[in-house]
């Protein structure tokens, strides 16, 4: 008898969690999942950008490699200046994206809270 109770509670507890969303659970997923498509596409922009300005830092480095004197010397600084603003691109878009996460969970939060 004990064998067929804890299968029949864990079917009734499946049952429960597959059932219906409270409308508040429903709009806690609304702010989650948009929370993650703005940090979806912040990083997405930023990965672009920063690959854009990396391959302009290439171009640079190449021709840098070609000239002579204080031209090259020039065109190395150049080529370093870009890709640390690449780096500096992906650590704005990263701070960019924990805030959307952080609202996120202060939405979230304050929803519960209610």
């Amino acid at each position: 008898m004990r064998s067929r109770i804890v299968p029949a509670a864990f079917f009734g507890l499946l049952l429960a969690a597959c059932g219906p969303k409270t409308p508040e659970q429903a709009q806690i997923d609304d702010i989650q999942q948009a929370a993650e498509a703005e940090a979806d596409a912040i990083k997405s922009a930023s990965g672009n950008e920063a690959a854009a300005i990396r391959t302009e830092a290439d171009t640079i480095a190449g021709q840098a490699e070609i000239a002579n004197g204080f031209d090259a010397e020039r065109l190395e600084t150049r080529a370093e200046a870009l890709r640390k603003e690449a780096r500096i691109v992906e650590r704005h878009a990263d701070a960019r994206i924990r805030a959307v996460r952080d609202r996120a969970r202060a939405d979230v939060s304050a929803l519960k809270a209610q």
